[in-house]
């Protein structure tokens, strides 16, 4: 009997949801908006709703979720998500197994897209792939011989807390100058005040600050990058989220950076991508984490 799996992108705003086969591919989807500010048992409950009306439901041999913030995927715990300010150490893989009767596994949101981005960008074949969510802020994910990384406290990939300016702004976090300070859309849009899609049209029409703005950003990024490549030497390094959709703006002073910043033999081996599965990454790789246990 084909095995099929459930994946959950828990948002602040909505609840993407996804029965998937083996192979990754998605069968049956549906969307719920988020009860951000109601208690974890109440969104659990319309998650299992939810879930329980796809029609391969009974078939299901495991259901993954992919929640912003500090998760212990050991014990399945969301610790804290800025996105559910109610949630505090909420043990949503044992709240979900006792409903379901399933397998659960549940991971942060950055990594469940890595998985997403090595099963639909890389199509399963790369051994160490990471993968750098580039929206609201800055998240990362990382896979090593085909298996996600997470660490002693299951806190690893946050990329986009590297510091990259010892005297930067400051960050949500407490630090100052970290990488998501310089590309992530809130910050971004301070400095800009304006939105990212709006800075972009700026400098589409030739804005010569707005294009300054977006130099700046992928100078940093490219930065970044180079960090990753002379440290981790990665096959590929997929690209997601909102902000990597900006195109030359970001990608030419990125490339320029990586290019005099990086090993060169760690430059030559990696392949940096944008994906094309944006939307989809996290819920897909939600889905997956049960093949990448």
């Amino acid at each position: 009997m084909s095995k099929f799996f459930i994946g959950i992108d828990l948002g602040g705003t909505n609840i993407k949801l996804a029965l998937v086969d083996a192979k990754s591919k998605i069968l049956e989807q549906t969307e719920i908006p988020t009860s951000s500010k109601a208690p974890a048992k109440t969104v659990i409950n319309e998650i299992m709703a939810a879930i329980k009306k796809f029609k391969k439901y009974k078939n299901v041999y495991a259901i993954g979720v992919g929640v912003a913030g500090d998760v212990d995927y050991a014990s399945g715990t969301v610790r804290f998500s800025p996105n559910l300010p109610k949630w505090r150490n909420v043990k949503v893989k044992a709240a979900i197994e006792r409903l379901s009767g399933k397998k659960v596994f549940v991971d942060n949101d950055a990594n469940t897209a890595a998985l997403g981005a090595f099963w639909l960008d890389a199509k399963g074949k790369p051994q160490n792939l990471i993968c750098l969510t580039l929206g609201t802020g800055v998240g990362g994910g990382i896979i090593i011989n085909k298996s996600l990384y997470r660490g002693s406290s299951n806190t690893a990939g946050e990329i986009g807390h590297m510091t990259i300016d010892y005297a930067g702004h400051k960050c949500n976090c407490g630090n100052r100058g970290c990488i998501e300070t310089h590309i992530g859309a809130n910050y971004l849009a301070r400095r800009a005040s304006m939105t990212p899609k709006e800075l972009y049209a700026s400098a589409a029409a030739g804005n010569k600050t707005a294009k300054a703005l977006w130099q700046d950003a992928g100078q940093k990024l490219g930065i970044a990058i180079a960090n990753i490549l002379n440290i981790l030497n990665p096959d590929i390094i997929v690209l997601c989220g909102g902000i990597s959709q900006a195109g030359k703006f970001v990608t030419v002073p990125m490339e320029a950076e990586i290019k005099s910043r990086a090993f060169k033999s760690a430059a030559r081996a990696c392949k940096i991508i944008v994906s094309k599965y944006t939307s989809k990454l996290g819920v897909v790789g939600a889905a997956m984490l049960a093949q990448n246990k």
